[in-house]
């Protein structure tokens, strides 16, 4: 297995947002996500809300969007899906807009790179 980690300097159109973080999607919180200029995917919404994260990877590579999530090992379970050849991992928010202060929690933007 390889793991690419490294900060990526552009993030792709789309994103599909992991089910804590939908809320991504409210206006009062999408300067948040203004950067992604395409579809914003919500976990619950556009895929079930009982979703493993591989059949979240996987709805990424389908409709190439990167993920958000608070879930720092989420990548572990990517590696299941047999094309997925690394995953691009950055912190994508050091704190998380609706985390307390008390317990801060960033927010990983996953990318999948899948094999040629």
């Amino acid at each position: 297995m390889f793991f690419h980690f490294r900060v990526m300097k552009e993030l792709l159109e789309n994103v599909l947002l992991d089910k804590h973080l939908t809320y991504l999607n409210q206006e009062k919180y999408a300067k948040y996500v203004k950067d992604f200029v395409g579809i914003k995917y919500a976990v619950g919404e556009d895929i079930k809300g009982t979703s493993f994260d591989e059949n979240c990877a996987n709805f990424c590579i389908k409709n190439y969007c990167d993920f958000l999530t608070t879930d720092k090992r989420a990548y572990t379970h990517f590696y299941k899906i047999k094309n997925v050849e690394s995953v691009e991992i950055f912190q994508f928010l050091k704190n998380e807009p609706t985390a307390s202060k008390m317990n801060p929690r960033p927010i990983y933007c996953m990318r999948f790179k899948i094999k040629q």
